[in-house]
């Protein structure tokens, strides 16, 4: 065997090595289609009717009145609207797998099931929009 055909056989190698790694990122990059279409958060719009009313997600405040939020798919979630001299509003966030995913990644890629059950975007929230209108307390009572 000659200098030459060695370095021809180290090039094709090389060339078939390297076209099965790219291959292979692209097929792992691409692998997680519900990560790519569903993503990890699903926006929730949240409108109180009460004029001057404040709004929290999982205790956090998030606006007056009215607000959009970003809410991660894989964890259930809890809006309180409150204002002073009203019965506060509780409502609860569910999340639930989307089976539709599952059967996807089943069939075609099973690297999905490293990456979409983590990440949350195999999940989906059961509210999109929450409209709420908060009733007034009576005289005396001192609940908020």
């Amino acid at each position: 065997m000659r200098r030459g055909d060695s370095v021809s056989t180290r090039r094709q190698v090389f060339r078939k090595t390297l076209v099965l790694l790219l291959g292979g990122g692209i097929s792992l990059t691409l692998s997680s289609c519900a990560l790519m279409f569903n993503g990890t958060t699903k926006s929730v719009s949240i409108k109180s009717m009460t004029q001057d009313s404040s709004i929290y997600v999982d205790g956090n405040y998030v606006g007056e009145d009215c607000a959009a939020v970003d809410l991660k798919r894989n964890k259930q979630h809890v809006v309180l609207v409150k204002k002073k001299g009203h019965k506060t509003e509780i409502v609860n966030i569910g999340n639930n797998v989307q089976v539709g995913w599952i059967v996807f990644d089943a069939l075609f890629n099973w690297f999905a099931f490293l990456t979409d059950p983590t990440t949350g975007a195999w999940y989906g929230l059961d509210r999109k929009n929450i409209v709420v209108k908060l009733v007034p307390l009576k005289e005396g009572n001192g609940n908020e």
